[in-house]
């Protein structure tokens, strides 16, 4: 058991109540702190018109974050793809990919709330089409050769881009989802499935063997990332970290079911939450105990920790980054 790398979420927990540079400010703290305890990837992930929590665009956000932890990578975690346009979002991952000296990762899905797809004019009937889509003429975009792209949203003709990623052909591409056709895409489409943290954990084991037999059908390699987000609570003890787990998940949770998240694997009633399913729990040795098991039996290359959460001070969630940093990282290296 060795080798597992560790990313961070800077996750929203403000609104609009909040000054922007305590915001700023604790981001960067987050970062340089993981950063020094030897995490290796920071996540952002995008919403759009959000009034309970403040979604800073991810593209601009990590181009800064990134310069405050310059040997981290930097994940969109994860860009709504079917809500934006192709050739901008080509362009946008491209340039981070460029300020982050070639540091940068994809990360997309489809998307699921209605406000976001009413806002931006969107069809939410079109999301597959332009996702699948969507992704084909970006990587197309980043490939350096001349472009020919025709669909009902756009239409791109013989286009040579000038603005290209650092890393040749581009960054990763990492697809999320939680239901059996979301796997069945990122297998098909993606370098990557990013697991989100909704899944119990035999339907992540369960989801990660879809992966695998679509990747082995269409005749691509099983052997590549598995980044996992799991919700982790380190404490003295499981009880501890079970009631703690309680506490914070249950404002997230309501804010997803009024953002209409919904479907297979999704926990939307905070009575409906179990923790004990759903969450690594426990002392550090016991947290080691089950991401080495995460590690082992399911081939999981990367976790990403979330460590704040809605009404959670700042400075208590710091301390669990430091405890997950100085206690249960070292012993999975």
């Amino acid at each position: 058991m060795s080798g597992l790398r560790f990313g961070i979420l800077p996750t929203p927990i403000y609104g609009a109540e909040t000054p922007y540079r305590q915001h700023l400010d604790e981001a960067r703290e987050l970062v340089q702190t993981c950063e020094q305890l030897g995490f290796s990837l920071m996540s952002c992930g995008q919403h759009y018109v959000g009034t309970e929590l403040r979604y800073y665009q991810p593209v601009p956000y990590l181009a800064w974050l990134g310069q405050q932890a310059p040997t981290m990578q930097v994940l969109t975690g994860i860009m709504l793809l079917s809500m934006n346009h192709p050739v901008d979002l080509a362009e946008q991952i491209a340039t981070l990919d460029v300020v982050t000296d070639g540091r940068a990762v994809f990360g997309a899905a489809l998307g699921y709330s209605d406000r976001e797809f009413r806002a931006l004019g969107v069809d939410p009937k079109t999301k597959i089409k332009r996702f699948e889509q969507g992704l084909a003429l970006i990587r197309e975009l980043w490939s350096g050769k001349p472009v020919t792209s025709s669909s009902p949203w756009w239409q791109v003709d013989d286009v040579l881009p000038a603005v290209l990623p650092a890393q040749p052909g581009g960054p990763p591409v990492w697809i999320g989802g939680q239901s059996e056709p979301a796997i069945r895409r990122a297998a098909r489409l993606g370098d990557a499935w990013y697991a989100p943290p909704f899944p119990s954990h035999q339907g992540l084991a369960d989801l990660r063997k879809i992966y695998l037999r679509v990747r082995e059908e269409y005749g691509l390699s099983t052997d590549g990332e598995f980044p996992v987000r799991r919700e982790l609570i380190v404490a003295d003890t499981r009880a501890e970290a079970e009631r703690l787990a309680r506490e914070r998940s249950a404002l997230r949770y309501q804010t997803y079911k009024s953002w209409g998240l919904s479907g297979q694997h999704t926990p939307t009633e905070a009575p409906e939450i179990d923790v004990e399913s759903q969450f690594i729990l426990g002392s550090p040795a016991e947290c080691v105990d089950q991401l080495g098991r995460l590690q082992d039996e399911l081939g999981m290359t990367m976790f990403l920790f979330k460590a704040h959460w809605q009404g959670l001070p700042h400075r208590d969630a710091m301390q669990q980054v430091e405890r997950f940093g100085t206690e249960v990282i070292p012993q999975l290296r």
